[in-house]
């Protein structure tokens, strides 16, 4: 079956055709002229066989008098390219054309070719003043017939007449035949929503993990965390998905894309969190990334909440439906290839990479955006994964380490007022922008041009064959590729994607999940110790330098401090008098089991920034203070200041901040208590008495951010306290913020708290 045995430790897995399989037929059964008499041939009753040869049936002779009856298998009809009423398409009827497998070159583990940037320095003399004079707009041009600049003219001239199967095939016969002949169709999407995710599994692979591994990259690998990619134009969300089930929530992900029907589903998805994804759709809010408002928006929200850096790196996979045009569908494309990159140019951090879909690249305009992308890169990538179907026009730029460079704001720059051209453009008949880089340009870069055409005509005769497969497929319904499912378990294996089906996760409650993680969930009760006293401060602070403390909301008449727990999905719950209850608008990662308060901040306001914004606004804030729990990271065994460093990272990646109707999480600021009087964390108000903590400003246009202290919470965190010990350990002490309170009785002065830790 195969010219040479596959074994497990194979390197590039080389599946091909032996000579005698090329043409396998499940209807091939060729007469062998050597079987001796009718009893040895297959699938004929011997009783029947007697009774003929008794009435003069001889082997090989037809029936009747004259043995004048036929002597070969009568063959199904196949109704091949017939539609109603009697129309038949000539171009479909049966074949007895055989499919040449050899044609087909296959290899698990593709090879990637990169193209360095070896551009010479004198490009920075390539200003935006000059960029500007290189577009060239006209009248729409629906054609690609004459594009052979960088391509061999027979490559395209058989990519287009090729492409005609599209045009004699319905949606029935097109998914028949191509479920039957893509040799890596049987792959699915295994357990992801969709095939999306495998198509970034492999592309992945091939670059030798150079996405999900970015935090081992040199540039990146000093990182705090988390790390931050975008997703565009890419509903349901299968990239991610990826991401995301690989990584956990150590990366962050953003997302623009369309709503309604080609929205992101995540909260689908049975193998990752959505917790660490945030959607986001422009400033128009209906996610369309042509339009340059959307573009602006989405920048300024996620160059903000990634520590003002942007992105490690993006993904695009924009398309839509071309049933009809499948000819034209680079130049019907071309708006989203251009709105796609000038995105990953914006919120792309230096160093960082970007990967989008492609379809044909022929045009002047396509071409010279690859230029342009090539320019900001340290190397780019043109490549087809096997997770791409052979017959379609589909694959993926990859661009590798963003440079730090003049000549990249340039670009960015020029991208813009392409992008702006077009969204002007968008609706006259009569106008378009036909070329961004001049062909002299392009051809002046060796390199370059060797590659692209090098890429167009190997890409396009690849496609050609796909597209003859295709046809042969639907031709004859009888041929099978019988290699899909050795195909599937060597690909799924060089992409370390485990053979597993589509399994819901098991859904736990909060009851369930405290049970899970802990021998005596009752723990989870015990109450903060109280010190109401100077003489019980003494003793129980001997040695301040074990303490750490944080400032809390909560007061003697309301105590919100108390475990939260995420179960999947978006729901979390907060134990509140032995209850689990439901909290609306929080999303945890599935598994988490932390403590903390819910606090109303006080947002203050940059007017400078917004004009036409309020002074303050108030917004909710879950305050984490400890972590038994962190998805699938358990911290119970952990020091406290190692738990602090997994909490502020968790924070980061599931704070939404840019969805204002998501609850706020972030972790309380801890300060060791010998500090208190000389850096105390609140400050009181001279006029109302009132205590106040002020916050690290995490919103967007905000001046500061703050809110109402009542309490102090002491935690014992040296190197001998798990999670446990710290938690039954705590202190709580209520600070007097007004004369003549009712609770004074259990409140301290802050003013004797520090003089207290003075004369220790």
């Amino acid at each position: 079956m195969f010219s040479r045995p596959l074994n497990e430790n194979d390197d590039l897995y080389d599946v091909s055709v032996g000579p005698q399989l090329k043409n396998f037929n499940i209807y091939d059964a060729e007469p062998d002229t050597s079987i001796p008499n009718g009893n040895d041939i297959p699938f004929v009753d011997d009783k029947a066989m007697r009774i003929m040869q008794r009435m003069g049936y001889k082997t090989g002779s037809g029936l009747g008098k004259n043995e004048q009856g036929i002597t070969e298998a009568i063959k199904v009809p196949l109704h091949l390219g017939q539609r109603g009423l009697g129309l038949t398409i000539k171009t479909l009827s049966g074949s007895e054309e055989k499919w040449d497998s050899s044609k087909e070159i296959i290899q698990v583990q593709e090879q990637i070719s990169w193209l360095e940037n070896k551009q010479s320095e004198d490009r920075d003399t390539i200003t935006f003043t000059k960029m500007i004079t290189w577009m060239k707009e006209g009248l729409p041009n629906y054609s690609i017939e004459n594009e052979y600049n960088f391509c061999n003219k027979t490559v395209l001239d058989r990519v287009i007449e090729a492409k005609n199967i599209f045009d004699e095939l319905d949606l029935v016969e097109l998914c028949h035949a191509r479920t039957k002949s893509n040799p890596f169709e049987t792959i699915k999407s295994a357990f992801f929503m969709n095939r999306a995710a495998l198509k970034m599994a492999n592309i992945d692979a091939v670059t030798n993990f150079m996405f999900t591994n970015i935090d081992q990259n040199i540039h990146h690998s000093g990182s705090t965390g988390p790390y931050y990619f975008a997703d565009v134009c890419a509903g349901p969300g299968g990239f991610s998905e990826y991401i995301l089930w690989r990584k956990g929530w150590l990366f962050k992900g953003f997302g623009l894309t369309l709503r309604d029907e080609n929205d992101f589903k995540l909260q689908e998805s049975m193998c990752a969190s959505p917790a660490t994804f945030q959607a986001l759709y422009g400033a128009r809010g209906d996610g369309n990334v042509c339009c340059p408002d959307n573009i602006r928006d989405f920048k300024r929200k996620v160059v903000h909440e990634s520590d003002g850096e942007g992105v490690h790196f993006m993904m695009s996979d924009g398309g839509f439906s071309v049933e009809g045009n499948e000819n034209i569908q680079e130049i019907l494309s071309k708006n989203i290839y251009v709105c796609q990159c000038l995105v990953a140019l914006e919120v792309v951090r230096t160093h960082g990479h970007f990967v989008t879909k492609l379809f044909d690249v022929f045009t002047s305009f396509s071409v010279g955006l690859l230029y342009l992308m090539y320019s900001c890169f340290e190397k780019v990538a043109i490549l087809k994964p096997n997770s791409s179907r052979p017959a379609n026009s589909e694959r993926y730029l990859i661009c590798y380490s963003l440079k730090a460079d003049p000549i990249v704001q340039n670009i960015k720059k020029y991208l813009w007022t392409i992008v702006e051209r077009l969204w002007e453009l968008r609706n006259d008949p009569e106008g378009d922008v036909l070329e961004i880089v001049p062909l002299e340009v392009i051809k002046a870069d060796a390199n370059f041009f060797s590659y692209i055409s090098e890429s167009n005509n190997k890409l396009g005769t690849r496609q050609v064959v796909g597209l003859q497969k295709l046809a042969a497929f639907c031709r004859d319904p009888s041929l099978v590729e019988f290699r899909q499912e050795e195909l599937r378990k060597k690909c799924l294996k060089f992409w370390r994607i485990p053979d597993l089906g589509k399994v819901p996760q098991v859904q736990l409650t909060a009851e369930e999940l405290s049970s899970l993680l802990l021998d005596k969930p009752e723990i989870l009760q015990v109450q903060a110790r109280e010190v109401n006293d100077l003489q019980t401060f003494k003793s129980t602070f001997s040695d301040v330098s074990d303490w750490y403390y944080c400032v809390m909301h909560s007061s003697i008449q309301s105590n919100n401090c108390c475990f939260y727990a995420g179960v999947g999905s978006t729901k979390a719950y907060r134990l509140q008098r032995r209850k689990w209850v439901r909290v609306k608008n929080l999303h945890l990662v599935k598994g988490t089991l932390l403590y903390g308060e819910l606090v109303k901040e006080v947002n203050v306001f940059n007017k400078s920034v917004d004009v036409n914004s309020d002074a303050q606004s108030t917004r909710f804030s879950l305050q984490v203070v400890d972590a038994l729990r962190l998805g699938d990271k358990s911290l119970s065994n952990l020091r406290f200041k190692e738990r602090m460093e997994m909490l502020h990272l968790y924070c980061k990646s599931v704070n939404k901040e840019s969805s204002p109707n998501c609850t706020r999480i972030r972790p309380k600021i801890m300060g060791d208590l010998s500090s208190l009087p000389s850096k105390p964390l609140l400050k009181k108000d001279k006029l109302t008495g009132v205590y106040t903590s002020s916050l690290p400003v995490i919103g967007y246009n905000t001046f500061s951010e703050m809110f109402n202290a009542n309490s102090l919470l002491l935690l014992k965190t040296n190197d001998n306290q798990s999670f446990y010990s710290t938690f039954v350990l705590r202190v709580q002490i209520f600070i007097r913020s007004k004369e003549g309170q009712g609770e004074d009785d259990r409140c301290f002065r802050l003013e004797d708290v520090i003089a207290q830790l003075q004369a220790e």
